[in-house]
């Protein structure tokens, strides 16, 4: 059987291919671009998940400060009698063996007012 060359040119049929090829990938990045921008799911949603990231994050930070204050706060305590026996004293009316303690009311007290006769 002879063997009969094909007289068409391949090359151009391939650039046609490639230009549907590339027009197509194109296409369809446009569309998912615009679906993604206009999807509940797409960039309104993605702010709102990184102003609550920054949201957090100050959180965060504001948690931070206020542990280093504390831990601050438990070693000074645990350095200072003073400050242990003032809480004692002033939180938990606790005195020591001897000491007298007077109690005062935060308020005083106005006399009762009389009904007009």
């Amino acid at each position: 059987m002879p063997h009969f060359a094909s007289a068409r040119n391949p090359a151009p049929t391939t650039r046609v291919t490639i230009r549907a090829v590339v027009l197509l990938s194109g296409v369809l990045t446009i569309v998912f671009l615009v679906s993604f921008m206009f999807s509940e799911e797409g960039i309104a949603e993605l702010r709102d998940a990184r102003m609550r990231v920054d949201g957090l994050r100050t959180e965060v930070e504001r948690l931070q400060r206020e542990n280093d204050e504390l831990q601050r706060e438990i070693e000074s305590l645990r350095a200072s009698n003073f400050a242990v026996e003032k809480i004692a004293r002033e939180d938990l009316g606790m005195s020591r063996p001897g000491e007298l303690i007077y109690m005062l009311p935060d308020t005083p007290t106005a006399p009762a007012a009389t009904p007009p006769r």
